[in-house]
């Protein structure tokens, strides 16, 4: 149970990041001189939900495998 949850949490940090990331690349390349672009929270939204759950479940697992393994080692120490 205590790696589910650490995989939950890792889930959740990496969704996080992944939608900020495309938010702010979105405003960015959306900009110019002359005028302010729009920060576009949907994209970011419908890429992360469309495309990317699959990595990042699976990048959230191994970090919360190598977590879980310190905490054992913690532990155990």
């Amino acid at each position: 149970m205590f790696f589910g949850i650490l995989w939950i949490i890792q889930w959740f940090k990496a969704q996080t990041s992944l939608i900020a990331m495309v938010t702010t690349s979105t405003y960015y390349f959306n900009s110019n001189a002359e005028t302010e672009g729009s920060a576009e929270l949907d994209t970011g939204i419908e890429l992360t939900f469309k495309y990317h759950l699959g990595s990042l479940a699976v990048g959230s697992f191994i970090i919360a495998l190598i977590q879980f393994i310190k905490f054992l080692f913690l532990y155990f120490a």
